[in-house]
């Protein structure tokens, strides 16, 4: 990748590094304040139960307790959600899922706060369970809420169905299963309350959305937003995790309630059982087609578990029901995704949001159509692949950036000859595949997706950016920093970020949906225009000149005659005079009503997306069933890229998490009751077990509206690799792993029935 730009399109190194690499980053566990106290969360050990009779009277006495908070003490409401408010800060009356916190103990030590969670008594009644989103769907299920287990119903389509099966000559159903799995960051949920004498309080938090934390925070509290600053701390890791306010709003009542600080951080295994996960389900597919590969007809019944409590499985839902017809034109499309309660540990936000899910089932049918037709799955895919001009089955055009999927395939091609050309190890079975992909951006039609940002021009030279949207590690503040320093015509070095807090940085909107670098960076695009003129208003003035006779470039406000005064000279004159030069700016994500269809449900459609594939080559041991990753050839178009580091870190990470979706990774229950808690038993990728070659080609084809024509990437390298995976060892074994995580015995089991 070249580039005629000074700053945008060459690789930067993030101004954090060091910090991060010495220790020196201030996490949400090691920011210092006096007097903290420890917070920790009694949990239930129920699945489903309903609470008889709380008692706190012993534990509040004990030596060292501050305080013992239970749903009896929250002052606002005790309902809060993303999307539902579905779920209570603590539990009052009955627990639906095991780790639903049910008090809160605030402490002088450790040893203290274990003790007081020990002398809660606590009297529940166990329910009926129900772990399965069929199964909760049935008449007589159990209830998880009152109100019903069905939380969330799309029925979409578009074409005749009936019409298209009845075309087709080829037609092929298959079920397809998915698991739980966590985000499994290195940082687990964790926060720190401050609470101050008016009754105000201050949190800094480990988190995606801190402003909407604030609102959620206030709202339990029942106080006005403006009495709840939240400071971003920086963040070890999210994936969608900590798109979850659950922490903030514990250890924003356990200060409330001791009126003391307190910091609450998470065990690994309240992590497990107590924030989102990936959402586990089954998608029963049918595909119809003519015998020259021609897919005519699409239809798929998807059933998620959303777990105890909503989260974010409906906005899940849709997003996944958009994707299931993949990267292809497919006239006669219908998809019915319902979401269920169950009595799990709740699903919520995870990178990829749906996406995962559905092109694991597409791209392995397409395989098996493939084959059924006796076609090479490259020329299936090739024949149906979709066109700018053409229509998804929501009825959104296709644009421009479908002028990337040609070249997509093209690279797919080469890669899979040369990894075929590799001969296997020893005793091995060696198979490729591949799979396509695409990943929306954005949060979805009449959903506020709005994102500002404020610039000012510093004394001492250069510019800050007061960056509204958390960088959760993935490098937003490093993408905005090398935009606003393009647009200004400023090194990268002379443009700096400050760190998010709700009370002097404007709102960003949630880090999430492949969309900050091209949100953000429009609006700091916007903001830094917005700046110059700021500058030069400033100049005309305090120089008596005619602002028509000033202009900017490169840092410098040339004057009548030619003359050159640096930006800083202005900036510092101005701070002399109390009159700091800012710029504020919005972008929203456009929606365009003339272009946008308007039939679906709310977050309904997305209308701008990217494209990608993943080659896989694997080794697999025929008798231990063991399936090794030797070579993964990642393609995605990322637009005009503005960091080509961010971009390659991006694409290996999402690779290394595809291939513990693919083949390790899932948290079910234990035979004995209770589920995998722990990285003893939850399987997670080693540096051993990703692929010795990641090889990343990175296609640029400019989105018209992005800053510089960038477009997103984050979530798009996880969404091919497992079916990439699934469709290499089916091309080496001859068996077709449809339930994920594709495990040893699987494919052990497999080939013991085959070979007889």
């Amino acid at each position: 990748m070249t580039s005629e730009m000074a700053v945008v399109g060459r690789p930067a190194i993030r101004k954090d590094a060091l910090a991060k690499a010495t220790g020196q980053a201030q996490y949400a566990a090691d920011v210092s304040l006096p007097n903290v106290r420890l917070g920790k969360v009694l949990r239930s050990p129920y699945d489903h139960a309903s609470i008889e009779r709380i008692d706190v009277g012993r534990a509040r006495e004990l030596p060292g307790v501050i305080a013992v908070v239970t749903a009896a003490d929250v002052p606002g409401k005790l309902l809060f959600g993303p999307l539902l408010n579905d779920r209570p800060a603590l539990a009052r009356k009955v627990v639906r899922h095991i780790g639903e916190p049910v008090a809160i103990v605030v402490a002088d030590s450790r040893g203290a706060a274990e003790d007081a969670l020990r002398a809660i008594r606590v009297d529940y009644r166990p329910l009926p369970a129900v772990f399965d989103p069929r199964a909760a769907l049935a008449p007589d299920a159990p209830l998880v809420h009152r109100k019903g287990n069905l939380v969330s119903d799309y029925d979409i389509g578009d074409g005749d169905l009936a019409a298209g099966f009845a075309g087709s000559e080829v037609i092929l159903e298959q079920e397809f299963s998915v698991q739980r799995v966590s985000p499994a960051y290195l940082e687990p949920e964790a926060a720190l309350a401050e609470w101050h004498e008016d009754g105000s309080l201050t949190i800094w938090v480990s988190s995606q959305k801190p402003f909407e934390d604030r609102a959620a925070v206030a709202r339990v509290l029942g106080l006005p937003p403006e009495r709840v600053q939240v400071k971003l701390a920086v963040v070890g890791g999210a994936f969608g995790g900590k798109e979850d306010s659950g922490i903030a709003v514990l250890a924003g009542l356990a200060a409330w309630a001791s009126r003391s600080n307190v910091r609450l951080v998470n065990s690994r295994s309240e992590s497990f059982v107590g924030h989102p996960k990936r959402h586990p389900g089954c998608l029963c597919y049918r595909i119809g087609a003519r015998a020259d590969g021609t897919i005519l007809a699409l239809e798929a019944d998807v059933y998620l578990d959303v777990g105890a409590y909503a989260s974010y499985g409906p906005a899940v839902a849709g997003l996944l029901t958009e994707v299931v017809p993949g990267c292809y034109r497919i006239p006669n499309v219908h998809v019915h995704t319902r979401v269920a309660y169950t009595n799990s540990p709740f699903s919520g936000a995870m990178r990829g949001f749906g996406s995962p899910q559905a092109h694991f089932a597409t791209e392995s049918l397409l395989d098996m159509l493939a084959g059924r037709l006796g076609m090479d799955p490259l020329d299936l895919r090739r024949r149906n692949l979709l066109r700018p001009g053409d229509r998804f089955f929501t009825r959104v055009a296709v644009g421009n950036t479908a002028e990337s999927l040609p070249l997509i395939l093209s690279h797919v091609a080469a890669a899979r000859r040369r990894l075929e050309a590799i001969a296997p190890g020893p005793g091995k079975l060696c198979g490729t595949g591949f799979a396509l992909c695409t990943q929306s951006m954005g949060l979805g039609n009449g959903v506020p997706d709005d994102s500002t940002q404020r610039l000012e021009w510093l004394p001492e030279g250069g510019v800050q950016i007061y960056l509204g949207a958390p960088d959760l590690g993935q490098g937003l503040a490093t993408a905005v920093e090398q935009v606003a320093a393009e647009a200004l015509g400023l090194p990268f070095d002379a443009v700096r970020t400050f760190g998010l807090d709700t009370q002097v940085s404007p709102d960003g909107g949630a880090t999430c949906g492949s969309r900050m670098t091209y949100l953000v960076g429009n609006s700091v695009l916007l903001a830094a225009r917005a700046l110059v003129d700021c500058l030069l208003d400033y100049a005309a003035g305090a120089l008596d000149l005619p602002r028509a006779a000033l202009s900017y470039a490169d840092g410098l406000v040339t004057l009548p005659g030619g003359a050159r005064l640096p930006a800083a000279e202005l900036a510092a004159r101005a701070a002399d005079e109390g009159q700091p030069l800012q710029a504020a700016a919005t972008f929203s994500f456009p929606y365009p009503p003339e272009t946008t269809p308007q039939h679906l449900p709310i977050g309904m459609p997305h209308v701008m997306f990217c494209f990608g594939a993943q080659v896989a080559r694997v080794e697999v041991d025929p008798e231990l069933g063991s399936v090794e990753v030797t070579d993964v050839v990642a393609i995605h178009d990322a637009g005009r890229v503005i960091n080509p580091a961010g971009v390659l870190g991006q694409i290996e990470g999402g690779v290394a998490m595809g291939v513990g979706y693919a083949l390790y990774e899932q948290m079910p229950r234990r035979a004995g009751g209770g589920w995998v808690d722990s990285f003893a038993e939850y399987l997670l990728p080693t540096v051993g077990d990703v692929p010795r070659h990641v090889e990343s080609i990175i296609i640029e084809v400019p989105e018209l509206s992005g800053p510089f024509g960038a477009k997103g990437v984050a979530e798009m390298p996880v969404v091919p690799t497992a079916p990439a995976i699934a469709n290499a060892i089916a091309n080496a074994t001859g068996f077709r792993g449809t339930a994920l995580p594709i495990t040893p015995s699987a494919v052990a089991d497999a080939l013991r029935r085959a070979g007889g």
